[in-house]
């Protein structure tokens, strides 16, 4: 509870200062209304908005236990929605005010030092503050469509992302290996959407892989976020095999437990309901993969996070049972461990992971792409190569807190293997 007080102080006091600086600028551009009626109302509406925005902050986060025990995040990631629906286009405008007052204390101490301050300089000053508010507020509106497109369509635009990738020591059979790879499901935060998550699945089945391989976060925290889903996931189809791992929030260690029996017991649950979806999970182990009396080996590892995220995963018990010279596949949830323990460590070839969603927001234009998680995650998506070993991080299927994507389509990777000639 200290914590979501924690929370709520802090978001409120976010938008309060936000609301503030934007009410500045947005003032300016009333500055030439002439009716005193339109003003007032304008003011006391933008306030009420605010005041709007902060009692459904404080009705959600003080709900948010009794709507977890209704078995639904619907209200408290609605609510989140809307705050980031409202705030985001305020930060945009912002920035651009910043612009504005940055240019003005030049112009104030130019001609303060000067004293060169003229008519004609103090209305070109003037113009240009206005044109450079009137920029922000389009962008502001820009990024405010965004926003509602990114919930709307784009958390469920799936995007199928083909990626061949060449390997010198490849077994003979493995080369032209189809693997679907599927990540950060967080199945959750979808609620009751099954017709835009079956035609995702349909997708999957009609690329007809060898193997579907998901790099955890099947849920965001409870087993029971599967309840009616089983069956649909139980529907993807590969010819050899579907395995899966656990990632940092499948481990359900962001939610207080009354105690840590009950703890274990959603995790037992949500382990045998890997099982009856069809899905091996792998929990540090390794599996041969055989074919035509060659074998690559499959490893799967407990999620391993660098800093705060927990490190469940133990690469050494993961590759007991390895053999030096195969041809390795890892799956391990947080790229991040890449970097730490596998890259120029070990023997292994590739490595899955997923776990940055791409941050759901970001752009990406052919090859180019930017999100704000790279400042945080350096290998945050797509294909990245050092040497003979290979990573390939996800951008996620699923989201979680923001029901949306703005420029980050959810993911359904479909990775190609070949044999270097």
């Amino acid at each position: 509870m200290k914590g979501m007080l924690t929370v709520i102080i802090i978001l409120s006091a976010l938008l309060i200062a936000v609301d503030v600086y934007t009410f500045k600028g947005v003032k300016m551009l009333m500055k030439d209304v002439d009716s005193l009626l339109i003003k007032r109302v304008f003011t006391w509406g933008y306030w009420a908005l605010t005041l709007a925005m902060l009692a459904l902050l404080y009705y959600s986060f003080g709900n948010f236990s009794s709507a977890v025990e209704s078995h639904s995040y619907r209200i408290p990631f609605t609510v989140f929605s809307l705050f980031l629906i409202y705030l985001s286009p305020k930060l945009i405008f912002i920035i651009f005010q910043l612009i504005e007052d940055v240019g003005f204390a030049g112009y104030w101490s130019v001609t303060k030092v000067s004293g060169t301050e003229t008519t004609e300089i103090l209305s070109r000053s003037e113009f240009l503050s206005q044109t450079i508010t009137k920029i922000g507020l389009g962008m502001a509106g820009l990024q405010f469509g965004a926003m509602i497109y990114g919930v709307v369509k784009g958390r469920f635009d799936f995007e199928i992302v083909n990626q061949s990738i060449q390997f010198d020591n490849l077994p003979d059979s493995f080369s032209g290996l189809r693997i679907v790879q599927l990540s950060d499901i967080h199945i959750g935060s979808f609620f009751d959407n099954h017709e835009e998550v079956k035609a995702a699945i349909n997708k999957v089945n009609e690329l007809k892989p060898d193997y579907i391989f998901f790099t955890g976060d099947m849920v965001n925290n409870y087993a029971w976020e599967l309840d009616g889903w089983e069956e649909i996931f139980g529907s993807l189809k590969a010819q050899y095999g579907k395995y899966s791992i656990l990632g940092n929030h499948d481990y359900a260690d962001y939610v207080k437990w009354d105690n840590e029996a009950d703890k274990l017991k959603n995790l037992e649950d949500l382990k045998q309901r890997h099982a009856k979806m069809g899905f091996e999970l792998l929990l540090n182990e390794s599996v041969k993969l055989e074919k035509d009396g060659e074998f690559i080996e499959l490893l799967g590892l407990e999620n391993w996070g660098k800093g705060r995220f927990a490190k469940y995963g133990d690469l050494v018990e993961t590759m007991k049972h390895t053999a030096p010279e195969s041809f390795k596949i890892l799956m391990s949830h947080d790229p991040s461990h890449w970097d730490e323990q596998v890259l120029e460590k070990t023997s292994i070839n590739l490595t899955l992971a997923g776990h940055t969603h791409g941050m759901q927001y970001g752009v990406k234009i052919g090859s180019f792409q930017f999100s704000p998680v790279q400042f945080r995650y350096p290998r945050w998506a797509g294909i990245y190569t050092e040497g003979k070993q290979h990573l390939y991080v996800n951008r996620g299927f699923g989201y979680i807190g923001f029901a949306g994507r703005v420029g980050i389509s959810p993911e359904i990777t479909l990775l190609e293997l070949r044999k270097k000639v």
